[in-house]
């Protein structure tokens, strides 16, 4: 994935989630996607590195990146682990592999939230918007990736959406903790 392709990537799922996802549903059938390494990573490394710049102090932003990294990492393989027993349809490596990639992408208003991290109280609003962009955006991807019945599916859809609350308020607490304990 090119620079190009990354952040318009990034655009997309801020800004046009579901045409991103109908052109992702076209360009990965029959295809391994690699989704991790081309661009959750990327998107994490480059918050840790904007934080970096953000906190000023070097040895307490290395060591809030670090943490933020291995939470971030975390958190998206329990979310997209327990997505894929939710949905439970069938366990196939192509069903895994549309799963992360929905989880991938629907975590980066998450993920860029963390920028915000500094400013106080305020570090939760932006948070809790990007925790309900997060919630919309990877219902749309499930929904669309998988031709999931919105009815049908209903409760199921609740649950991760459920999910999606629990593990990111855990992960944004840790950070939160994280930032205070290296005095930033």
């Amino acid at each position: 994935m090119s620079a190009k392709e990354f952040f318009m990537a990034i655009v997309n799922i801020l800004f046009r989630n579901r045409a991103l996802w109908r052109s992702l549903k076209e360009s990965i059938v029959g295809k391994e996607s690699d989704v991790l390494r081309q661009y959750a990573a990327p998107v994490i490394v480059v918050v840790q590195l904007v934080k970096f710049v953000i906190i000023g102090q070097p040895r307490a932003a290395m060591l809030s990146g670090i943490t933020s990294f291995l939470v971030d990492s975390a958190g998206l393989y329990l979310i997209s682990g327990a997505v894929i027993a939710l949905l439970g349809k069938d366990r196939s490596e192509s069903f895994k592999g549309v799963v992360l990639t929905v989880i991938c992408y629907a975590m980066t208003p998450i993920w860029l939230s963390e920028l915000f991290a500094l400013t106080g109280i305020w570090s939760w609003l932006f948070f809790l918007l990007a925790l309900s962009h997060t919630i919309i955006v990877s219902r749309n991807g499930l929904i669309t990736m998988l031709d999931l019945d919105a009815m049908h599916y209903r409760s199921i859809l609740r649950n991760i959406a459920l999910l999606l609350v629990v593990v990111n308020s855990v992960a944004f607490s840790l950070l939160s903790a994280a930032i205070r304990l290296f005095n930033i």
